[in-house]
């Protein structure tokens, strides 16, 4: 599940490009950065999650 939202957001790299308002090709070295703030989101959301669903259980 993980693997298939980090897919979906770097499918949205144009939209957040266009976002940002960058048309250059120049920009082609900033997926980096979108990339690795992707995946911290992901991680972050998926560990929020896991504790309140621990709490909730308990």
């Amino acid at each position: 599940m993980k693997i298939a939202v980090f897919i979906l957001l770097m499918l949205l790299y144009p939209l957040f490009l266009r976002l940002i308002e960058i048309w250059d090709i120049r920009a082609i070295p900033l997926i980096l950065p979108y990339a690795l703030a992707s995946l911290s989101l992901i991680i972050l959301v998926s560990e929020i999650g896991s504790f309140l669903m621990r709490k909730w259980n308990k």
